[in-house]
């Protein structure tokens, strides 16, 4: 399994973690955040008002379906047969995919260390935890990931590499230097 494919499952399981517990049970997160829980739900019997039932399950839809597309469009479930595309074709949305997913987990972290540093919650730490994980893990994926690059028949080497910041010595020491 490639890095791109790893990173999309990872992050379809972190949005997944997020959002069953928004559309089972819409009180848990609105519980754990806010600062005056039991006051606010002992007059209700714990009942969850319309609002936040809405808001709370379709927030968890939306991060479901994220997480699908993520998967989908990354290419790491393919939905083509294999006769019809080799297997070690990469998706052309995937550069596209995990940049956008990236940008979520990077705007997702600030908020969330934001909210902390302000409330000093436990909740908003594991959020900012988990979603800086996946979004250091895109940004790698992002450089390092991808498509195997083009190689030179005679050498082997990579043709993309330069000599920046670091030369390549080895190379150097190989080739005499003509003036």
């Amino acid at each position: 399994m490639d890095t791109v494919s790893v990173y999309s499952f990872g992050s379809f399981a972190w949005l997944s973690a997020q959002a069953v517990p928004l559309i089972v049970w819409p009180t848990f997160i609105s519980t754990l955040l806010s600062v005056d829980a039991p006051n606010r739900y002992q007059n209700q019997y714990g009942h969850p008002s319309s609002v936040e039932q809405y808001f709370a399950r379709s927030l968890g839809l939306s991060q479901l379906a994220i997480g699908l597309l993520l998967v989908v469009l990354s290419g790491a479930l393919p939905l083509a047969s294999m006769t019809d595309s080799p297997a070690d074709t990469v998706s052309p949305y995937a550069d596209a995919v995990v940049l956008v997913s990236m940008l979520y987990h990077a705007s997702s972290t600030f908020y969330s260390y934001a909210r902390w540093n302000g409330s000093g919650q436990m909740a908003y730490l594991l959020g900012c935890l988990g979603s800086s994980a996946f979004a250091a893990f895109g940004l790698g994926t992002l450089l390092f990931a991808g498509d195997k690059g083009r190689l030179s028949k005679r050498t082997g080497a990579d043709k993309r590499t330069s000599g920046w910041p670091f030369k390549n010595s080895e190379a150097d020491r190989k080739r005499p230097k003509h003036l």
